[in-house]
C-alpha cells in the first residue's frame, strides 16, 4: 500500500512523467558512460534498452544537453517503459518517493554483492 501523494509511473499525470523520465534520463546516461546498466537486465526491458543505447551510440557527437534531449524526444516511450517496469514509488509531481534512481541503483548492486 502506497502512502497518501505516492503513486506509481502510471499513475503520473503527463507533467510529473516528464520530470520522472528527464531524471531518469540524467541517471541513465550517467550509468551508459561508466558502463554501468548491468542491474537493468534483471527487468523485461532488454529491447527498451538496446534501443536506447543504440540511439546513444548513433548520436554521440551530441552535446549532453542534445544528447538528453534527443533521447528524451525520439526514445521517452521506451524510458516510460522501463521506468514503470522498475515498480518504483513517485511522488505526484514525478520525484521519487523514497530514494534517487543512483540510490535504488546502488541498492539492488549491494543486494547482488550480499548474495556472492
Amino acid at each position: 500500500m502506497l502512502q497518501p501523494g505516492v503513486v506509481l509511473f502510471d499513475q503520473l499525470s503527463d507533467e510529473a512523467k516528464s520530470r520522472a523520465i528527464h531524471d531518469f534520463i540524467d541517471f541513465y546516461l550517467r550509468k551508459y558512460s561508466n558502463n554501468s546498466l548491468e542491474i537493468l537486465t534483471d527487468y523485461p526491458i532488454q529491447y527498451e534498452v538496446e534501443q536506447i543505447n543504440h540511439d546513444i551510440q548513433q548520436n554521440s557527437n551530441f552535446h549532453p544537453e542534445q544528447l538528453r534531449d534527443f533521447i528524451y524526444q525520439n526514445d521517452g516511450e521506451l524510458f516510460e517503459r522501463i521506468i514503470s517496469s522498475l515498480d518504483q514509488s513517485f511522488m505526484e509531481n514525478g520525484v521519487m518517493a523514497d530514494q534517487s534512481f543512483d540510490d535504488w541503483y546502488q541498492q539492488k548492486y549491494d543486494e547482488i554483492s550480499k548474495g556472492l
